[in-house]
């Protein structure tokens, strides 16, 4: 049988196994009292000048025993697809299952992708070649006793290596199916006003009201860089507390703060402010010589201590963080003055705002007296996106190397008496590519990757290893001849998620991303984030009678209180009045007929008191200023009944869908406009006019 031929049904196997025994375990069927058995399958026949010396397949089957509530059938499809491989000669010897063993006692392949990608690069049911300076024993040709023994322990305990990874690919499926769930109810939050008030039924006449908002379990910091223009369209804001926006340095010198950035680069946040992120100014430096300069002069610092207090006024910021690099022991107590000093400054400013300080993750010289600053300091950030060393590692290792790991720097870091929540874990979103040394020699750094563009280079669901114990991915990068040349370390979801879990319950005081945008195109480190840290908060607030009661009658005074109300609102949004709130239409209108005959009476009146007893009539003004009151009376009442009016399309309120937004008091403003210039121009134009004719 050709190596590749088993190879592929090796491969088949260990997926199919997987795959069949994790629907079995994964599902609760009830099961009758008395189910009959299922008739075993036949062995088939292997051919017969095949050695079969151990069927590895067949041992791991035994060792997955099924539960007495596991479906017959099912049990009778995985025996039924394990026979007719083993139909097709699959058969793997001692020396396979060795060297198995040997590389599954490495770290990196400890994890179901690992192995999967192990087998799938093997030779001979996935086992690479040995060395050439390793001696192969021949095969004997009848093994006794003790070979059978020896090959019975082999097998065992590959067995025992390759079930916990069996099992940790089941549990890591349920565990994301059980993020899918959560991701779905977060998700039903987005976009909902915080003050949004929904009703939960309590009985058959009352219910609760209640608010939903999305919150963080701890601190959740996303660092943009300016240069990463409109990547912000694309970052979740509702998985952030934190908007850290890097775009500012300082001059050591003169203390001016320098804006590295454009106004329209400021887009983002404007964006993150509007989402309800709290907002960081960043000032970062790595120049040696600019941060001396600047810790050595005074007044350098009061004036950008004085600048950044205005410009966090003017950005509407929270507070910055200092992200120094290179600061050495000699600059230990200059610096704990210069951060103490620009803490006080700041608060005179507003006691609100906060000052946050990034540490290296290995304080080599003890730059950094962390006690002393913890009065003046928010937050310290470890810096964990570095690479250093000449070992080709992970940025961020959770455990590992004793100097940059997690676990050991915040042990370290802990045992100066700093409250775990003052520190906050800076996160890589890039990953490392080193230069593997030849020949035992150190291995070389070489760049930093972002982890969108890792991704567009190679399938990392098949390609990347995993260190369980550094929680870490890698890539191997090999030339034509197999041999490791390049290593890329980096982390994704499923490095990330025991990394967030690790600050979760240490009690830290949460993470920050560096950078945001580096993982632009792709959502899962988005989901893992949001999976880890993002809850919904629900906020009962009272309870309410779910049947409505039945309104009572208003009073005379009432009705008319209601409609001064209703006209107080018409005089400033005629639209925001419903038209069944009023009836002030049919009040109106006939008042308006009431004034039109009571002007009609009146100017009757006039012109025959004029006519009959001319101008020496003793009633003649007081009829006039009647008649001028009425007619003012006439016009305001038919303005108010015309705007009222629900049938009229074209003014105030209709019972249509469009509505005239021009507000009562314009109008009767722009009709006493007119009406004062009618009578100017009858004053001054008409009268006179008239009073030439008459003269003979």
């Amino acid at each position: 049988m050709s190596p590749s031929r088993k190879m592929t049904c090796c491969l088949f196997v260990f997926l199919a196994l997987n795959t069949c025994i994790s629907s079995v375990y994964s599902q609760k069927v009830h099961i009758p009292d008395k189910v009959s058995a299922p008739k075993a399958p036949k062995a088939p026949k292997l051919p017969s000048d095949t050695a079969v010396k151990a069927k590895l397949v067949k041992k791991i089957l035994n060792a997955f025993k099924f539960r007495k509530n596991a479906r017959a059938r099912e049990q009778e499809r995985v025996i039924a697809i394990i026979n007719q491989i083993l139909a097709d000669s699959l058969v793997v010897t001692s020396r396979d299952i060795q060297l198995l063993n040997q590389q599954l006692e490495k770290t990196e392949n400890q994890h179901f992708d690992s192995l999967v990608s192990l087998l799938s690069t093997m030779g001979c049911c996935g086992v690479p070649p040995p060395l050439k300076d390793t001696p192969v024993p021949a095969p004997a040709e009848d093994p006794g006793p003790a070979a059978d023994s020896g090959s019975e322990n082999d097998i065992n305990s590959l067995v025992n290596k390759m079930l916990p990874i069996l099992q940790q690919k089941n549990e890591q499926a349920q565990s994301e199916k059980a993020k899918q769930e959560k991701l779905k109810l977060v998700r039903a939050v987005y976009g909902r006003p915080g003050d949004q008030k929904d009703t939960l039924r309590l009985g058959d006449s009352l219910g609760v009201e209640y608010t939903v908002n999305l919150t963080q379990k701890a601190n959740v910091t996303g660092i943009h860089p300016y240069q990463m223009g409109d990547k912000y369209l694309n970052y979740n804001f509702s998985a952030l507390t934190t908007f850290g926006f890097l775009g500012y340095s300082v001059d050591g010198r003169t203390g001016r703060v320098r804006a590295n950035f454009k106004e329209a680069q400021l887009d983002a946040v404007a964006a993150a402010q509007a989402a309800g992120c709290n907002l960081q100014l960043i000032i970062s430096d790595k120049n040696t010589n600019n941060i001396t300069a600047l810790l050595q002069r005074d007044d350098a610092q009061l004036l950008l201590a004085d600048t950044l207090g205005h410009v966090l006024q003017q950005r509407q910021a929270n507070g910055v963080t200092i992200y120094f690099r290179g600061v050495s022991k000699q600059q230990r107590q200059a610096f704990t003055q210069f951060i103490s000093d620009l803490h006080s400054h700041l608060h005179s400013f507003d006691p609100k705002y906060t000052v946050n300080v990034v540490i290296p993750a290995f304080d080599k010289e003890l730059a950094y007296d962390l006690q002393a600053l913890n009065t003046s300091v928010t937050f310290f950030l470890i810096d964990f996106t570095h690479a250093s060393g000449q070992t080709a590692g992970p940025l961020a290792p959770l455990k590992g190397n004793p100097s940059q790991s997690i676990d050991a720097t915040v042990s370290r870091y802990l045992q100066r008496d700093i409250p775990p929540a003052k520190f906050v874990l800076m996160i890589p979103y890039y990953g490392a590519l080193w230069k593997k040394g030849a020949y035992g020699s150190p291995d070389g750094f070489l760049d930093y990757i972002p982890y969108n563009e890792i991704r567009k280079r190679y399938d990392i669901d098949t390609a990347a290893l995993y260190d369980e114990a550094m929680e870490s991915a890698f890539i191997e990068i090999k030339d034509a001849a197999g041999e490791v040349k390049e290593e890329i370390w980096f982390d994704d979801a499923n490095t990330l998620g025991p990394k967030y879990d690790y600050v979760l319950s240490n009690d830290l005081g949460g993470v920050a991303i560096w950078t945001l945008g580096a993982d632009d195109g792709y959502s899962d480190l988005w989901n893992e984030l949001v999976d880890k840290f993002v809850v919904t908060d629900t906020v009962y607030l009272d309870t309410v009678r779910l049947i409505a009661a039945v309104p009572r009658p208003l009073t005379f005074w009432q009705s008319v209180m209601h409609e001064l109300r209703v006209y107080r609102q018409l005089f400033k949004n005629p639209c925001s009045v419903g038209m069944g709130s009023y009836k002030g239409d049919e009040y109106f209108k006939w008042a308006a007929y009431f004034f039109l005959a009571l002007t009609l009476l009146t100017a009757v009146l006039y012109v025959a008191g004029i006519r009959y007893k001319g101008d020496g009539w003793k009633l003649k003004k007081k009829v006039l200023i009647l008649l001028i009151a009425q007619l003012n009376l006439l016009v305001i009442t038919s303005a108010m009944a015309i705007f009222l009016n629900k049938e009229l399309p074209w003014l105030g309120i209709t019972s249509g869908a469009n509505c005239n937004a021009m507000p009562l008091n314009t109008l009767l403003g722009i009709l006493a406009i007119g009406f004062a210039v009618g009578l100017v121009a009858t004053r001054f134009l008409l009268l006179p006019l008239l009073k030439r004719n008459e003269v003979p």
